[in-house]
């Protein structure tokens, strides 16, 4: 038979659950009563949910989780989506009871959540979603980080034309997609003759022009001019790779190709700001890093693949893959940030055969991701891993 016991104080409740002492000093009246209309219901009824409802009053976190519909451990306070035994971070936790009591959607932030269970790091896990509140990054809805790269130009292989055509190809699509919410292919790029810069007009106003009289040559759809961009781009032949890496000078980096490096050559360690791994960052680390030669590639990050948050750098972090998925203007040493992202699904596709590599390792008795240089060791069960790797495949299919 359960047993509670409590007083009521001002704001301070002392109460026991089966002879075991609990003390809440509320930060309201109202707070206090609440708590202490709950005591009374299970006094009355002690049932297991009565029970679960003080309970979750006693700690913030369980308290959280279960206005959000989450699950708990009332003995530790965790609290974790349901069905799986990570715990949710506190500052997580914490937006995800303001976007439940304001109504919010909250597919981004727990496809964020989802993809960061699979990283295999602690550290990672507990302070990545502190590191991207502190700044400028944005969450997909499929839960992946909008960051940014600079880099070089590979061999200045395109003309200044070519270059700034590209740019504002890449640039009028995400904001065509992004703020008007329309179909690219709606519009068309043209090329006003004698300045030689270019603008965008509705399809079906632009059939109607007379180029000649305007002063205009008409080089096509906004969509369609995108996908050759990135088709040329993504050729096998490294002569086409347009852009490569700043320090080495030795990569090549294509627009909707993932970059990539080995896991176990990346550099864990927090206390390190700068060392192996791919650095990627906010408009903060980009701007202070590039320079007049440089271009500014806007990248998707799988949360699973961030390999280090550096201590003492905070605007930028270290991963073991990022998405290069489109050019952002970069003028007077200040980014034009693109907000959103809208090629998610060509990532998804490498993700996937990731997740399905991923769980063959698992089936196999195999840790799913290599380990980084000094990275925390797993010790979550394999069926804990199966679990999480599973439920984000289904989530894609």
């Amino acid at each position: 038979m359960k047993n509670i016991q409590a007083v009521k104080i001002g704001n301070v409740i002392n109460l026991s659950i089966n002879g075991k002492l609990h003390k809440k000093n509320c930060g309201s009246n109202d707070e206090a009563n609440e708590l202490y209309q709950l005591v009374l219901v299970a006094k009355e009824d002690p049932s297991d949910e009565n029970i679960q409802k003080v309970r979750a009053f006693l700690n913030e976190k369980t308290r959280i989780a279960y206005l959000c519909g989450l699950e708990s451990d009332p003995e530790s306070g965790e609290a974790f989506l349901a069905g799986f035994n990570t715990p949710i971070p506190e500052t997580l936790l914490e937006v995800i009871k303001e976007y439940h009591e304001n109504g919010y959607p909250l597919e981004a932030i727990l496809n964020f959540w989802k993809l960061l269970m699979v990283n295999p790091d602690k550290r990672v896990r507990e302070s990545l979603f502190k590191f991207i509140t502190a700044h400028d990054f944005v969450l997909t809805d499929k839960g992946y980080m909008v960051v940014y790269k600079a880099v070089y130009y590979k061999q200045e292989k395109k003309s200044d034309d070519a270059q700034i055509f590209e740019e504002f190809v890449t640039n009028k699509y995400l904001f065509v997609k992004k703020d008007w919410k329309c179909s690219p292919n709606k519009y068309v790029v043209y090329r006003v003759i004698g300045n030689n810069t270019f603008d965008i007009t509705k399809l079906v106003t632009a059939e109607g022009w007379d180029e000649k009289e305007r002063g205009v040559e008409i080089l096509g759809k906004l969509g369609d001019l995108y996908e050759a961009i990135v088709k040329a781009d993504n050729t096998d032949d490294e002569e086409d790779a347009i852009y490569t890496d700043m320090h080495s000078k030795k990569m090549s980096i294509k627009l909707g190709v993932p970059v990539y490096m080995d896991r176990k050559e990346c550099d864990s360690d927090p206390a390190v700001d700068c060392s192996y791994g791919l650095h990627v960052g906010a408009t903060k680390y980009v701007e202070n890093f590039a320079n007049q030669s440089s271009a500014i590639l806007v990248c998707l990050v799988n949360p699973a693949n961030v390999v280090a948050v550096p201590q003492y750098d905070h605007s930028k972090m270290r991963v073991a893959e990022y998405f290069p998925f489109a050019v952002a203007t970069y003028k007077d040493g200040k980014i034009d940030i693109i907000e959103e992202a809208y090629f998610e699904d060509d990532y998804c596709e490498y993700e996937i055969q990731e997740l399905e590599e991923a769980i063959a390792k698992v089936q196999a008795d195999e840790k799913p991701y290599e380990a980084a240089i000094g990275a925390v060791e797993e010790e979550r069960p394999m069926s804990e891993l199966m679990k999480i790797l599973e439920s984000r495949l289904i989530d894609l299919d």
